[in-house]
């Protein structure tokens, strides 16, 4: 493979090769524009670099992650082609993959739920942007560490990513061609299905890793791992460590359910069960405005550290990609005791930091020279108080300032600081509303909303063998036989008299004959009907099977031609019921997945189906049933209707609905902060006359709004007070959660006047 360090790609300098794979390799590089900024630069190179199709998928994967614009999907900084190299870039992250994070051992359960929530988000984006990653993996999971709190989380590496809309069952693959990672890969994948439940399997498989540090179904062969993952029980992080709550256990077990209906349905309905399974509200990682991004990436490692199997990887995608050996992250049990988790920061998962000692040289030695009057005294003298009226005055002019918090300055009163926590109230709410065609506007008092009905039809035919069966009596042969009389005197034969043929087939007239004599020297002659006394294909005796004297001095019988007609007992095939429905279960989940895509298409922006389609399936034969035939051909049409409504006016009822009740139970006092939102997906049930009823959840927070007046009050209440009895005595009032007192330097009570005391009002 050609290398590139050293080269420029582009508006970047490539440093050192970071990954290489079969199809080509990530560097890290610098980005000449933007003041050397460290980048991920992904290439292809060899003989994948002029394949069309591979250059295809390549600029593929680069358009996906362009339209992709969320906090923890890693961004797409340039596509580019240098010389016919293609090349993404991307930020460089420095603090590795999950893969060498749980090396340094187990997390913390809370820990857990907020790296899990935090890739929850980034594939509910994704599939909410209509997109299945097919790839999520310990090793495309890249975290940023922070000086405090959990790590930053990315989802990378969308080079498998097919989009919903391309989701359709597909023929059995070898298991040694499947695309993915044989570790993470849901049942449905060697099967050619794709459908978001499969990134849900592998979410389900990385929370087992979080859990245990384990993966679930571990051997060194890739296709005995798919195997297991086809046909093996599927396993609890229980029963590998004891501490780990049931009901977590449960929601792995459920997330890895091998059938896609037993599984969770969406990202969403992980995300609550995951919550509600820890026992905390989901308001504790409620989006991603909480999690605090560093401006800049903490630097986690040395300039020379390398992270070969966390970065991006490059796998060939008709392939599977193979793992390189049976790998372990944490140490094998060797007890049933609990497994000890651990809270880190950054400086224990970083490696020491590198010490420098220079070493000073002796300063040159300079011969004498004459003095001279030196201005350096003159200028120190005037700098001096220069630089401390800036400092005395920046705190009046800009509010910046050099001293700690309430250090008294000239010029400046010394201030304490109040910092009231209001109280913030989560309200959730489920709301069954029915939606229907006869409906035009939404109402809130009847909680009634408009739908449409969408009807779509798909047709295909098929040939298949018939496989209904009736037998047919056997049949006897007939014939005609030449009886020639040389006698003077005429021969009379009765019926059924019987003649057997040289090869032993007897035959019998079926009607009495008199052959005539000779007369002037010419024998007698009469053709008589006869037939094989046994029915059967064996009567069909050959042409002269009958050819000489047969039973008088003078009579001769023989047959000119063969006897024909007789046949064996036979079983023909007939149209059944049975072949119909063979040719409906062949067609008819293609045409219903046809149908469900076509309604799909049928939908606007904002309108979402109401629940799975009805179907109503048809047959038509090119025979009908019991006719005789040994194939037929076989018309089935399946139509589809399914009703849809419109999420933003189930958004907009369904908030209104929790406003009004939110503002009679909390009171005035409570103010909604930002807007409802629904959680999960709405459930809908067929209803009476065509209806629908929708079951939906909506969620919301309300936090208590002071006034003005009041926070005036109170600081007039605590002013001159110790922090404790001030503390104690706002923390009693109305609507307060938790209070925050910073005093000024050197101080140990609130100062004595008003002017003197800031109070501000924050959230949790």
């Amino acid at each position: 493979m050609l290398s590139l360090e050293g080269k420029q790609l582009g508006n970047y300098d490539v440093i050192r090769r970071i990954r290489v794979g079969g199809m080509g390799a990530v560097y890290e590089g610098r980005q000449r524009t933007a003041f050397d900024r460290r980048v991920a630069i992904k290439v292809i190179l060899g003989n994948y670099a002029s394949d069309r199709d591979m250059r295809r998928r390549f600029a593929r994967e680069a358009r996906t992650i362009a339209r992709l614009h969320h906090p923890h999907i890693l961004p797409l900084i340039e596509f580019g082609d240098e010389h016919g190299i293609l090349y993404l870039v991307m930020p460089y992250i420095d603090g590795g993959t999950l893969t060498g994070y749980l090396r340094h051992g187990l997390p913390e359960l809370s820990e857990v739920s907020a790296i899990y929530q935090q890739l929850l988000d980034a594939v509910e984006y994704a599939h909410d942007e209509g997109l299945i990653h097919r790839d999520i993996k310990s090793s495309n999971v890249l975290l940023e560490m922070r000086r405090s709190g959990p790590p930053y989380v990315y989802l990378a590496d969308f080079g498998l990513v097919r989009t919903i809309h391309q989701v359709q069952a597909g023929k059995q693959l070898p298991l040694d061609q499947v695309p993915g990672t044989p570790h993470y890969m849901a049942p449905e994948q060697t099967r050619g299905l794709i459908t978001p439940q499969t990134d849900i399997y592998a979410l389900g498989v990385l929370l087992y890793l979080l859990l245990t540090g384990e993966l679930p179904y571990n051997d060194p062969d890739d296709i005995r791992v798919i195997q297991m993952h086809l046909h093996s029980p599927i396993p609890s992080p229980c029963d590998y460590d004891s501490s780990i709550p049931y009901e977590l256990g449960e929601v792995v077990r459920k997330a890895m359910a091998k059938r896609l209906r037993e599984r969770y349905q969406s990202v969403a309905e992980l995300r609550q069960a995951f919550l509600s399974a820890l026992n905390e509200p989901s308001a504790v990682w409620p989006n991603d405005a909480d999690i605090i991004r560093p401006e800049s990436p903490v630097q986690q490692f040395s300039s020379t550290a390398t992270l070969p199997e966390d970065l991006p990887t490059l796998s060939q995608p008709t392939y599977y990609e193979v793992a390189p050996g049976v790998e372990q992250l944490v140490k094998p049990r060797t007890t049933d005791e609990p497994i000890q988790r651990t809270r880190r920061n950054t400086e224990e998962i970083a490696p020491e930091p590198l010490s420098y000692i220079y070493k000073a040289q002796q300063p040159l030695q300079r011969p004498p020279a004459q003095s001279k009057p030196k201005p350096w005294p003159l200028l120190l003298t005037g700098a001096v108080p220069l630089i401390l009226l800036i400092l005395l005055l920046m705190p009046r002019v800009l509010g910046i300032s050099f001293f700690p918090a309430g250090f008294p300055l000239f010029g400046t009163a010394p201030l304490a600081t109040v910092r009231i926590i209001a109280q913030s109230q989560a309200v959730q709410k489920n709301y069954v509303l029915t939606a229907s065609s006869a409906v035009h506007e939404p109402d809130p008092r009847t909680h009634t909303i408009p739908d449409r009905l969408l009807h779509s039809t798909a047709s295909d035919s098929t040939v298949i063998r018939t496989t209904g069966s009736r037998s047919i009596a056997p049949t006897t042969a007939h014939g005609i036989i030449l009886f020639t009389n040389d006698n003077d005197q005429a021969a009379n034969f009765p019926a059924q008299f019987v003649l057997t043929s040289n090869s032993g087939v007897q035959v019998q007239l079926t009607q009495a004959i008199e052959v005539p004599p000779n007369q002037d020297g010419q024998a007698g002659r009469l053709l008589a009907p006869a037939q094989a006394i046994k029915a059967g294909a064996a009567g069909n005796i050959a042409a002269h099977a009958l050819d000489g004297n047969c039973c008088k001095h003078g009579i001769s019988a023989q047959n000119l031609d063969p006897f024909s007609g007789g046949m064996d007992t036979q079983v023909v095939h007939l149209v059944s019921q049975a072949d119909l429905d063979a040719a409906q279960r062949m067609l008819s989940p293609r045409l219903k997945q046809q149908i469900a895509q076509q309604l799909q298409e049928q939908l606007s922006s904002s309108e979402t189906l109401a629940g799975q389609p009805d179907y109503q399936i048809t047959s038509l034969p090119s025979s009908p049933v019991g006719t005789q035939t040994d194939q037929i051909q076989v018309m089935v049409t399946v139509s589809g209707t399914v009703p849809a409504y419109n999420r933003n006016v189930v958004a907009k009822l369904t908030a209104d609905l929790l406003t009004k009740q939110a503002a009679q139970s909390l009171g005035p006092a409570y103010q909604l902060q930002g807007t409802p939102t629904i959680t999960g997906q709405p459930q809908a049930q067929p209803g009476p006359k065509g209806a629908t009823y929708l079951s939906v959840s909506v969620r919301a927070t309300w936090i208590y709004m002071h006034s003005a007046q009041q926070l005036q009050d109170w600081s007039q209440s605590i002013k001159g007070a110790t922090p404790d009895a001030a503390r104690a005595y706002l923390k009693a009032q109305a609507g307060v959660a938790d209070v925050e007192i910073h005093l000024p330097f050197g101080t140990d009570h609130l100062p004595a006047t008003v002017d003197e005391i800031k109070i501000v009002l924050g959230n949790k």
